[in-house]
């Protein structure tokens, strides 16, 4: 049971945002729109901020288990399958955004992303660098992967920002051609 109030109390908050601007919502009007009192609302969570964090690990943790790291190649895919997460939660993307800020939000990209690029990039590492007999140490693959998820942050937050009028898949589309063959070449000078 405690489990399924939990899920209710987060998806009465993703309903909430997706109607309004996130600093509009309410520990009230979450428990109203759920059907729950505050007191079992505060059983689970200290405050909207901890619902907040929670809704954005799950969310995330349901979108990184789709993803595919079993290739070198897989890069693509799990960009592709992230812009296609953009455009269908585009409103609470935003929302998230507008509440959070540019700085905390960009942030929050890099540390999501930064893992999955780690992988992908090990993986890039497995196929074609260690069959020539060299390596890249693992604070080399550590720095690439958090150069791109600054760069995949800093598209996003350009993105929401209103910069870049481009949809989300098409942006990673044009990302996807740029840096085909780059990342092989950056590996390839950090290998020793």
């Amino acid at each position: 049971m405690s489990q399924f109030t939990k899920k209710a109390i987060m998806d009465s908050f993703v309903e909430l945002a997706q109607q309004m601007p996130m600093d509009k919502i309410t520990i009230k009007k979450v428990c109203d729109n759920c059907g729950i009192n505050r007191n079992t609302f505060y059983y689970y969570y200290q405050d909207l901020y901890a619902l907040k964090e929670e809704i954005i690990y799950a969310k995330a943790g349901k979108l990184f288990v789709n993803l595919d790291f079993s290739s070198s190649e897989s890069w693509k895919s799990n960009l592709r399958i992230i812009g296609a997460y953009a455009r269908k939660n585009e409103i609470f993307i935003r929302n998230l955004f507008n509440s959070m800020g540019r700085d905390a939000f960009g942030d929050y990209i890099v540390d999501v992303v930064s893992s999955m690029a780690y992988q992908n990039i090990n993986n890039l590492c497995e196929d074609k660098i260690i069959p020539t007999g060299r390596k890249v140490s693992e604070k080399d693959k550590k720095r690439l992967a958090y150069f791109f998820s600054k760069i995949f942050a800093e598209t996003t937050v350009e993105w929401l920002r209103g910069k870049s009028s481009d949809d989300p898949v098409d942006t990673l589309e044009h990302g996807i051609e740029m840096l085909d063959g780059v990342v092989d070449v950056m590996l390839s000078n950090l290998a020793r």
